[in-house]
């Protein structure tokens, strides 16, 4: 019976790590989908035939965030490819063990069949039971022969079983060859497109260096706007909270800690509904959508950025720039009220406060909300312009009142 009891759980081991390897290979299998559609919806967002400066460089920043998306999906086929290998190992161990432990058990059924074709005539049945020095062990005799007839036939039930789960075993692990195969096409075809996109890089790096003291000038003033364009929002948030903070001490509330220094800048001061937002606010930390609707590129980091390919050429980025698609809109990244619009070289800027959380979306073409609307997360906000270079780029930002955060931390890019 000891045996009997070893064998099931064996089986049920061998069983669940058939189910958790096939598990395993549909979760990568999975993942790569994901990335592979992630990866195809970005690349309509390359083709450019500006042949301007700017045009050429928002091709080249687009073409860079597409590069490092490449590189990360070659190097996840990689890792897929090591997974895949252990995984053979395991399924071929598992086999071997399998293949020892079912010629043991047919070793024994052919013994017990042997033992069980003696015993089993009417004679020597009879023999053994009268035998018997009395009654009761006569009695438990013919039990013993009854439960001897059971396990033997359980015994062959799971010998058959157990053939059954080696042929799964051979079945997967062929699958799991074939899914390797086909994993390692799809390495080589993702790493020819790569090149592909490094050669194309290459010659826009090229072509660009010749006019390397251009672009720096044009860049060194486009850094003075965003500068100045930052400014005016941290402007915009301080005039919000002195403005609430003047309002708090004129109906006498929080007196105490209210100041008449206008060099320190005041906190948010939170109602109860503000802190149970700000508090589901951090904790989707990471999880936040992204801003924009459809295909996106995520064409510029926030901080510094350096211009691919061309020396000392950098700026300094308060958000992240997202490209989208041609009719994309700007959406909400979580529930807020819609704290201030204001308009910027023909478009508009919309902030949107999420209790001490706030959301800044910049160069929408037109609005689908107003001050003081309440907003819910993926609501749109309005629909992203075309750029200087021709592209529907937004740039978002995200702030803890005056303090700028990195949206990479928060939005699940």
């Amino acid at each position: 019976m000891r045996r009997l009891l070893y064998c099931i759980i064996a089986s049920l081991v061998i069983t669940l790590s058939y189910a958790q390897s096939n598990q395993k290979v549909k979760e990568m299998e999975g993942q790569r989908h994901k990335i592979e559609q992630q990866l195809a919806e970005s690349r309509k967002l390359l083709s450019s035939t500006q042949k301007s400066v700017e045009g050429q460089l928002a091709q080249l920043s687009a073409l860079s965030a597409q590069i490092k998306k490449q590189k990360q999906f070659v190097s996840q086929l990689d890792a897929d490819v090591k997974a895949i290998d252990r995984e053979l190992k395991s399924i071929e161990s598992q086999m071997a063990t399998l293949q020892t432990e079912l010629e043991r058990r047919r070793e024994h059924y052919a013994h017990a069949l042997q033992m069980m074709t003696h015993k089993n005539t009417f004679e020597n049945k009879l023999m053994f039971l009268l035998s018997a020095d009395s009654f009761n062990q006569m009695v438990r005799r013919m039990r013993y022969l009854r439960e001897y007839s059971g396990f033997q036939q359980q015994q062959g039930e799971l010998l058959i079983e157990q053939q059954q789960e080696l042929e799964n075993k051979r079945i997967e692990l062929e699958h799991t060859r074939e899914a390797k195969r086909s994993l390692l096409a799809k390495r080589v075809e993702e790493k020819k497109v790569l090149d592909k996109q490094l050669e194309e890089q290459n010659k826009l790096v090229a072509g660009l260096k010749k006019k390397q003291k251009e672009i720096s000038n044009r860049i060194a003033q486009q850094q003075r706007e965003r500068d100045k364009l930052n400014a005016e929002i941290e402007r915009i948030i301080e005039a919000e909270l002195r403005a609430q903070e003047a309002r708090q001490k004129k109906d006498g509330k929080d007196s105490e800690t209210a100041t008449t220094d206008k060099k320190e800048m005041p906190a948010y001061k939170e109602s109860a509904a503000d802190k149970k937002l700000t508090g589901s606010f951090e904790s989707n930390r990471g999880k936040l959508p992204v801003p924009v609707t459809g295909p996106y590129l995520l064409t510029s980091r926030y901080g510094i950025n350096y211009v691919e390919g061309l020396k000392n050429v950098k700026f300094n980025n308060h958000g992240v720039d997202v490209r989208g698609q041609e009719g994309c809109s700007a959406r909400a990244v979580f529930d807020g009220t819609v704290s201030f619009i204001f308009e910027h070289s023909g478009n508009y800027i919309v902030m949107v406060r999420h209790g001490q959380y706030i959301s800044a979306y910049f160069n929408l073409a037109t609005l689908k909300v107003k001050k003081g609307d309440k907003v819910k997360i993926h609501q749109s906000l309005g629909t992203v312009a075309a750029d200087a270079s021709g592209n529907h780029t937004m740039q978002f930002q995200l702030r803890k009142d005056t303090q700028s955060l990195n949206p990479e931390l928060w939005i699940s890019f």
